[in-house]
C-alpha cells in the first residue's frame, strides 16, 4: 500500500520553512501533502508561522502589516492562510497544524471555501482542538500530535478524542507500534513526523501501521517510497 509523503513546513531545506516558495518546493518534490503551522496576529489575521515569536517579536501582539515588514526585513513573507490555500488548491493536500486553539473553527471553516474535506486533515497537540471538530465538524479528518513531552496518559486521550490520524515525532516510533496502536479499540493510522534521515524513512515506510510521514527532505521521501513500492 502507497504511503503519504508530506513536506514538513514545505520543503525547508530548498526555501523557508512556511513560506510560499517552500510550498512551491514541495510540490515541485511531488510531496502528497503539506504540513504548515497556523496562529492568529494581534489584528486576527490568519497567519503561517511555527513559532510564537519573531525576532523576540510575539506574533499575537503585532499586527500583520507589522508581521510584514518584519519578516520581509529577513528575506522572507510570512504568508496568510487565504495564500496558502489559493496557491495549493488542485495541487496538493494539506496537514493543517492548529498552533492556538481559538484559530480552529476560522481555520477550517476558510479551508473548506477552497478544500473538499477529503483533501485536508486538522492536526494539534492540544485535545480542545480535537474536541471542538468533534462537536463541529465531526465529518472531517483529525490527527492528535505528540512527542517525549506529551506522551503523558496519551491512551486515555486517544480512546476519548478518537483522532483519525496519531502523529508521533518518529523517534516514538517504536512506542507506537508495538504499545500504542495495537492496544485501541479502534483502527487509527500513523503518521510520523521529523522523518529526515533514510534509516528513518526506510523504518517507517516499511510498516504496515504507517500511514505517511513528515520530512524536511520530501523529495528524498518521495523516491524512497517510490523504492519501497517497488
Amino acid at each position: 500500500m502507497k504511503k503519504l509523503i508530506g513536506g514538513h513546513r514545505g520543503s525547508p531545506k530548498k526555501a523557508k520553512e512556511n513560506t510560499l516558495e517552500s510550498f512551491s518546493a514541495a510540490i515541485s518534490d511531488g510531496a502528497d501533502f503539506i504540513e504548515f503551522d497556523v496562529r492568529y496576529s494581534k489584528d486576527r489575521k490568519l497567519i503561517i508561522h511555527h513559532d510564537p515569536a519573531l525576532k523576540g517579536h510575539i506574533l499575537k501582539e503585532m499586527n500583520y502589516n507589522e508581521i510584514i515588514k518584519l519578516s520581509e526585513s529577513l528575506g522572507y513573507r510570512v504568508p496568510l492562510l487565504e495564500d496558502v490555500l489559493y496557491l495549493c488548491k488542485g495541487k496538493i493536500k494539506l496537514d493543517i497544524e492548529i498552533k492556538e486553539p481559538e484559530t480552529t473553527e476560522e481555520t477550517i471553516e476558510k479551508t473548506l471555501l477552497c478544500f473538499n474535506p477529503e483533501d485536508f486533515i486538522t492536526t494539534s497537540f492540544h485535545d480542545s482542538v480535537l474536541i471542538k471538530i468533534n462537536n463541529k465538524f465531526n465529518n472531517l479528518k483529525k490527527g492528535l500530535l505528540f512527542d517525549d513531552s506529551t506522551k503523558k496518559d496519551l491512551r486515555a486521550r486517544i480512546i476519548c478524542l478518537k483522532p483519525d490520524f496519531v502523529l508521533p515525532d518518529c523517534r516514538n516510533f517504536d512506542f507506537t507500534v508495538k504499545n500504542l496502536i495495537p492496544s485501541l479499540p479502534f483502527k487509527t493510522e500513523a503518521v510520523y513526523w521529523n522523518v529526515n534521515t533514510l534509516e528513518e524513512m526506510r523504518k517507517t515506510l516499511e510498516n504496515k501501521l504507517t500511514k505517511g510521514i513528515i520530512s524536511d527532505f520530501p523529495d528524498i521521501a518521495v523516491k524512497e517510497n517510490h523504492c519501497f513500492q517497488g
